[in-house]
């Protein structure tokens, strides 16, 4: 995992159908679909015309979560919404601080699915580990309009979490082309883009210069 890319309908600047096309054709490892205000019934609905499209990569390439080498059908996370996750078959769910639990989560969707955590400092990071998180984000990084009421933590968190936590995380939090460099050397290996990449006015474009800048430092 090097490239998460967060998809929310609110950002987007073409319909999240086309968006994930073309970030999925930019190499995206990861789509998170994230969406606070739509009722369950419509995000599963919408979620799984997503699934249709990532199913469709599959056939030609491998997913990500099996760990294959080349170019890679991305793995599909939730955001939240455990049931939708559940319903629709994704790879996984990611929750926040305030979500439901890890331990919850996990009798509801399985053993064999994904389950990742916002932390936003390192007593967090610590306790999701422990807890049983596949992964974690940390962040924001920068500040961010989508999380303003989370003040940034700054570059300092990722070489904190990069020497302690053994499972794997990614940076979020206002990342651009500009500051992905400093994002790389304070130890992130991944990053979670959003506005950067799905409200650009070349998505593909933004995506292949995301990922191949990840596939130089990392």
């Amino acid at each position: 995992m090097k490239l998460y890319v967060l998809i929310s309908s609110n950002i987007a600047i073409k319909t999240v159908q086309e968006t994930a096309r073309l970030v999925i054709e930019g190499g995206a490892d990861v789509i998170q679909l994230r969406e606070k205000t739509m009722s369950d019934g419509d995000f599963i609905s919408f979620a799984r015309e997503i699934c249709n499209i990532i199913e469709i990569c599959r056939g030609r390439r491998p997913p990500a979560r099996q760990g294959r080498s080349g170019g890679f059908a991305p793995t599909l996370i939730i955001n939240d919404r455990v049931n939708v996750a559940k319903e629709v078959n994704a790879d996984g769910v990611h929750l926040g601080q305030h979500d439901m639990g890890i331990s919850e989560a996990r009798d509801i969707i399985g053993n064999d699915k994904i389950i990742g955590i916002s932390t936003h400092n390192i007593e967090q990071a610590r306790q999701a580990q422990k807890d049983g998180a596949d992964y974690i984000a940390i962040g924001p990084i920068y500040h961010t309009e989508t999380k303003v009421y989370e003040p940034p933590v700054g570059p300092g968190l990722i070489q904190e979490v990069a020497k302690e936590i053994n499972i794997p995380f990614v940076a979020i939090g206002a990342i651009t082309l500009d500051n992905l460099e400093e994002v790389l050397k304070a130890g992130a290996t991944s990053v979670a883009v959003c506005s950067a990449i799905i409200s650009s006015k070349n998505i593909l474009s933004s995506t292949k210069q995301f990922k191949n800048k990840l596939s130089i430092e990392v």
